[in-house]
This record gives C-alpha cells, structure tokens and sequence, in this order.
C-alpha cells in the first residue's frame, strides 16, 4: 500500500469516527431532553444536532467572557471559538 493510499484510509477513518461520535452523542438521553426544553424555550422543534450547536457556543460564550485573569491571546482564541460555534449554529439551521 502507498503512503498516499494510507493517507487516504487514515484520513476516511477519521472522519467516519467523527461522525459515529456525533451520532452517538445525538442518540444519548441527556441530549434528547435538552432538545425538548429547548424546544418549549423556543416554541419551535430544535433537533438534537441543534442541542449539540448551542451547547457548543454557550460553552465557547462563557470561556469568552467569563475567565477574567486570561492572557489576550487566549481571549482571542475564545472568541475565533464563540464565532466559530456561530456560524456553525446557523449551518445547522439556527438563527433565520
């Protein structure tokens, strides 16, 4: 097998395994029922994808904003993180 080939399986593996994580993660109880709270907040069906995009930006939200003893480089990262997280939460639907 070639180094390209190999390359190319690794890089499937990868991906293959991320998306069973996530798929995993969407499957679990917790999620389902935040899904359904967010759902009620919003008085609109949010998927728990969705759930897995907004717990991801109020995590990146609150390592923004609330770390107050924190270099600015790392702020900064925070903030490519919180932007990031809301982009990704209009990706998946969020925010028309």
């Amino acid at each position: 097998m070639t180094t390209s080939a190999q390359f190319d399986l690794n890089v499937v593996t990868k991906l293959t395994n991320e998306v069973n994580l996530t798929q995993r993660l969407t499957n679990t109880e917790l999620i389902k029922a935040l899904s359904d709270f967010f759902s009620s907040v919003l008085e609109e069906e949010v998927s728990p994808m969705q759930t897995l995009c907004f717990l991801n930006a109020f995590l990146a939200f609150f390592m923004l904003v609330f770390p107050v003893g924190i270099p600015f480089v790392l702020r900064i990262i925070f903030l490519c993180w919180f932007v990031l997280s809301l982009l990704q939460c209009r990706q998946a639907g969020m925010g028309r």
